[in-house]
């Protein structure tokens, strides 16, 4: 499947400087459909008018929802928004990629995480990045090492994934585990972005997430 086929829908700020606007545009880069989901009048997330998006109309025929976990931070109206985007994601058949970043306020990162747990069976792709997985992993009790791998096995998810160190990404998947080196200049996001890109098109079991995950780190 060419890049041009893939369709990517995130939800995030309107400044476009959050985790999902950077995936939707390094996504945009390698040529496949995005649109950003955003406040309408461009002040916040926190003001947002949920009740006024048709994520029906947004997530049709759409391969991947993007959207991040401190998201669920900005506010009842955005929360009440991000829980909706999943919910539709589930009717018209679009895979949900949970982004866990720290929030701007580090201190409500297990606050974000609890808020991605309660959906965590709606997830399909869950990328844990670097900064927040020892965290994380403090939170769960779990050694960082094996954090990827318990959170799938724990939440069914079909793939969890983040970078376990520089330049090395691993992918929790449920046919067992892939890893593949990065390219210094590829930077999480657009590794994310990336696979989010490649995945569709290389071919089922794991080779075809090893595939993904490898051609993700290649640089141009």
């Amino acid at each position: 499947m060419p890049h041009s086929n893939v369709r990517l829908v995130g939800f995030g700020k309107p400044e476009g400087d959050d985790a999902p606007s950077v995936v939707l545009s390094q996504a945009a880069i390698k040529g496949a459909s995005t649109k950003l989901v955003t406040d309408s009048s461009r002040s916040n997330l926190g003001q947002i008018d949920q009740g006024s998006i048709d994520w029906r109309e947004y997530l049709e025929g759409t391969h991947w929802l993007v959207i991040s976990a401190s998201t669920s931070l900005a506010g009842n109206s955005a929360r009440s928004a991000w829980g909706a985007s999943m919910a539709f994601a589930e009717l018209e058949g679009s895979k949900t990629v949970m982004i866990v970043d720290l929030p701007e306020d580090t201190e409500r990162l297990a606050e974000a995480w609890g808020n991605t747990i309660e959906r965590i069976r709606q997830v399909h792709v869950l990328f844990i990045t670097q900064d927040a997985l020892s965290k994380i992993s403090q939170l769960e009790g779990v050694d960082e090492h094996n954090l990827l791998q318990e959170i799938r096995q724990r939440g069914l998810v079909p793939h969890v994934c983040g970078f376990t160190e520089s330049n090395m990404v691993q992918v929790e998947h449920s046919l067992g585990s892939s890893k593949a080196n990065t390219h210094p200049s590829i930077s999480e996001t657009t590794w994310l972005a990336r696979f989010l890109c490649e995945l569709p098109s290389s071919g089922p079991g794991s080779d075809g997430i090893k595939s993904a995950a490898v051609s993700a780190g290649i640089a141009d």
